[in-house]
């Protein structure tokens, strides 16, 4: 049988797959949503082989890639992508799945703090987009995406960065032919947003970062974003979702 799942793995309840789950509403395609975060002893006997996979996509989370102690379970996670990555199954890694996605990799990732640089949090347009990637290209002419991480991907000479902001200089990067890393917050709609910021841990994170109106802003430029990026968003997952319904014919 051709494999029919896209698996999608949380990290946080509220760090919602968004937009990715819309652009796979009529596909036929399964969705199988994991969280191994609080699985005590997580293995890889708790998810599916990648040859039962459609597609991989790996969702956000405060963790540090590299807190395989704190977090077992990203052990597993990177040890699934780098199989992903092995048999060609198309793969999208948002945030801190795309820091798991370039560990997997081979790709350094480091706290902002060791670089000097502060959380970046708030929606901004990306640049130096690789306009000929059929993901990451249509987000070339996007008013602004949403960013909110602090770690950062250290992309090595054979890395193909697609996008950067001032202060990340690989704000997404293709890991191999079908799989993509996103710095950025590509699912984030209005309404997720608001979901976000409900948490007492993000609204504070983000007072942090921006001051006591972030709140406010974040939800404004949400809005004033929405029109012009979502029909942008939609042709860059359109893409992923071809791919996906194309690895179930093989």
């Amino acid at each position: 049988m051709p494999a029919r799942t896209v698996l999608i793995l949380q990290h946080v309840e509220v760090e919602k797959p968004g937009m990715i789950l819309d652009a796979l509403d009529g596909s036929g395609l399964g969705i199988d949503i994991r969280n191994l975060i609080d699985v005590p002893g997580a293995s890889a006997k708790d998810l599916p082989a990648v040859s039962e996979l459609a597609g991989l996509v790996v969702m956000g989370g405060p963790m540090n890639a590299d807190d395989l102690a704190g977090h077992p379970a990203l052990k597993v996670e990177r040890e699934l992508l780098a199989d992903a990555l092995r048999h060609g199954v198309p793969t999208l890694g948002v945030c801190l799945g795309a820091q798991l996605l370039a560990r997997a990799r081979g790709l350094v990732v480091r706290p902002g703090s060791e670089l000097g640089r502060s959380s970046e949090i708030g929606w901004a347009p990306l640049l130096d987009v690789d306009r000929d990637d059929p993901v990451v290209g249509p987000l070339a002419d996007a008013p602004g995406v949403l960013h909110w991480h602090g770690d950062r991907i250290v992309p090595d000479p054979g890395t193909r960065v697609l996008a950067r902001t001032d202060s990340t200089e690989c704000q997404a990067f293709r890991a191999g032919p079908v799989a993509w890393g996103l710095q950025f917050h590509l699912e984030v709609t209005p309404r997720l947003l608001d979901d976000w910021l409900a948490e007492p841990a993000f609204a504070t994170e983000a007072e942090e970062a921006l001051g006591a109106d972030a709140v406010d802003r974040l939800r404004a430029d949400a809005r004033a974003a929405a029109p012009a990026l979502r029909p942008l968003a939609e042709r860059s997952l359109a893409h992923l979702r071809s791919l996906f319904e194309a690895h179930t014919d093989r």
